[in-house]
């Protein structure tokens, strides 16, 4: 069934099917678009023209790739996280068609305001990796929005260190935790500038005393490294309570 209704100086046809997806176009007079809606009801009865399918939300595209590729990625639980806040977002309620680099440079604006430009960056990358998978993988015809607008620039490098009195403070404050291992890993992080997850991932094959050494066969970088210990290091590694783990 077509309709016409005048919008300003235009005319709008739409064609409407049960079960599908409306089809309109606008014309500057009435007959033209008579016209055209004649030919796609023809068109749409001999079966030569579809409809165009609805795209999905992007929270559900989000999900999809939550449940499917982040738990291959070393950082899945970051990611995950991330995911779900932007799933969260007034983006998340959109169409992937209706997702735009305008609608992006306008999430991002409004993101600097609240945080900083890394977290935002990473955002950013995570809409962007979803979109490529959407169109290389999952066969949406989309475009990558984030490809067309401005990144933030990084934020500038921490250059925090401990100022006196803070690391006593901070080791008195372990060793009258609960967690009996927090004293020790903490010794380590500052011994060995190891990040938080090589810590948590050690074990005590990895652990040569002999030679004062923790290897870490899996790191952020793919490459697995030896890191030396210090006496102090090695100390904190001997003062763990319970052998069968780290």
């Amino acid at each position: 069934m077509a309709t016409f209704r005048k919008r300003g100086d235009k005319w709008q046809a739409r064609v409407q099917r049960s079960g599908q997806s409306s089809l309109a176009k606008s014309f500057n007079t009435k007959v033209e678009a008579v016209k055209w809606a004649r030919y796609t009801e023809s068109q749409l009865d001999l079966g030569t023209l579809a409809p165009k399918k609805a795209m999905p939300p992007l929270m559900r595209i989000v999900d999809r790739y939550l449940t499917e590729v982040t738990p291959t990625k070393k950082g899945a639980a970051q990611e995950l996280n991330r995911g779900r806040q932007i799933a969260r977002t007034s983006l998340g309620s959109m169409q992937l068609d209706k997702i735009t680099s305008e609608v992006v440079s306008k999430y991002r604006d409004g993101r600097l305001r609240d945080v900083s430009n890394n977290t935002v960056r990473l955002e950013l990358a995570f809409i962007s990796v979803v979109f490529e998978q959407c169109a290389k993988e999952w066969g949406y015809k989309v475009t990558n929005p984030v490809k067309q607008i401005r990144i933030p620039k990084p934020g500038k490098p921490r250059q925090r260190r401990l100022r006196p009195g803070e690391e006593e403070a901070l080791l008195a404050a372990c060793a009258a935790s609960s967690a009996t291992y927090l004293h020790s890993l903490v010794v380590l992080a500052i011994e060995t500038g190891m990040r938080f997850g090589e810590l948590v991932s050690i074990t005590w094959d990895n652990v040569d005393f002999a030679s004062r050494t923790i290897y870490l066969p899996d790191t952020k970088n793919d490459y697995p490294r030896t890191v030396p210990l210090s006496t102090r290091a090695l100390g904190a590694v001997d003062a763990l309570p319970i052998r069968c783990g780290l």
